[in-house]
């Protein structure tokens, strides 16, 4: 079996030397214990992003250094193992010289089909019937200044959804999963339009945490405030457009914003105090974390083994048979 993108790298080629082309995201500079300077470069494909050794960085430094930003690169890496797990360790690197291969041919995308996702959220878009709660989702989602962004941004750096389209595939799972609690719960119409509307902002504040594809990472604001707090922000600044927007609707809608992590530990300002904002909070869960645990198995590469080494944010291994 010939590797034609990261993710066929596994333990079957333990010592082997590929060639791929990649996309380069990051040089990271770090120094040895005998204080001689390497490169971790981060690259990617359409099917993974992960790093690699650079340990020629010093005699080759003016090279890295004159790559641009999302440089298409060849590189023939060699494949290794430390503390049982897979490193890769750079013997050489250029510019990739095929006109053909664009950056987009590098960017990890969701699976789903992106017209089946935009008819999903038009379809709990005319769920809402109150009229200044659809108003606030015209202003925030479906204008011109949102809509694009929303559609394509990553729901997050690594753990989960980190992908395009990631933030609008993210929602609309969470959207299936409170939509089945409220109808099995019964929920009141009122109490369905809050939580439809606070589901589908309650991670809008990514399109400013994260920098837009093929960049990956942080923005300042990301950085410095964090996606509850911007999401809540702009939320009570577009409700205060809204004439005569409900009191009681915009306390439920932001508090379901702030509170959708469920608790302090975990970032939210506030816990969730309504019934919508639990079934959001615990919607948004398991979400985030089935598709982490499904990632983290697709990326194992280990066929010998029946459960996967820990997955660091879930704390524990899984099965994968």
């Amino acid at each position: 079996m010939s590797i034609k993108q990261l993710k066929d790298i596994n333990k079957d080629y333990l010592n082997q030397t590929i060639e791929l082309v990649v996309l380069l995201s990051e040089v990271k500079v770090k120094t040895t214990k005998a204080d001689k300077r390497y490169a971790e470069i981060t690259i990617q494909d359409a099917s993974k992003m992960t790093e690699a050794k650079y340990w020629d960085y010093e005699e080759n430094e003016a090279m890295i250094k004159n790559f641009k930003s999302h440089e298409i690169i060849r590189v023939k890496l060699q494949i290794g193992e430390y503390q049982g797990q897979l490193q890769l360790t750079i013997k050489e690197i250029k510019k990739a010289e095929d006109d053909s291969i664009t950056i987009k041919n590098f960017i990890p995308t969701s699976s789903v089909e992106y017209e089946s996702m935009e008819k999903g959220l038009k379809y709990f878009y005319d769920r809402v019937e109150a009229p200044h709660l659809k108003e606030l989702l015209d202003k925030m989602i479906f204008c011109k200044e949102y809509y694009e962004k929303f559609c394509t941004y990553v729901a997050a750096k690594k753990v989960h959804h980190n992908f395009y389209h990631g933030l609008l595939q993210h929602t609309l799972e969470v959207l299936k999963f409170v939509n089945t609690v409220a109808n099995t719960k019964k929920l009141s119409q009122k109490q369905i339009d809050r939580l439809i509307v606070m589901t589908m902002l309650h991670d809008w504040g990514k399109m400013m945490e994260y920098k837009a594809l093929p960049d990956t990472g942080l923005t300042e604001e990301g950085i410095m405030i964090g996606h509850i707090f911007l999401g809540a922000h702009y939320t009570l600044s577009k409700i205060e457009e809204i004439q005569d927007f409900n009191i009681e609707d915009k306390l439920v809608v932001l508090n379901g914003i702030l509170g959708h992590h469920g608790s302090l530990e975990f970032g939210s300002p506030v816990l969730p105090k309504s019934i919508e904002a639990q079934i959001l909070h615990q919607a948004d869960k398991m979400s985030g974390d089935i598709e982490s645990i499904l990632s983290f198995m697709n990326e194992d590469t280990d066929e010998d083994e029946a459960f996967t080494k820990k997955l660091w944010n879930m704390g524990t291994e899984y099965y994968k048979k």
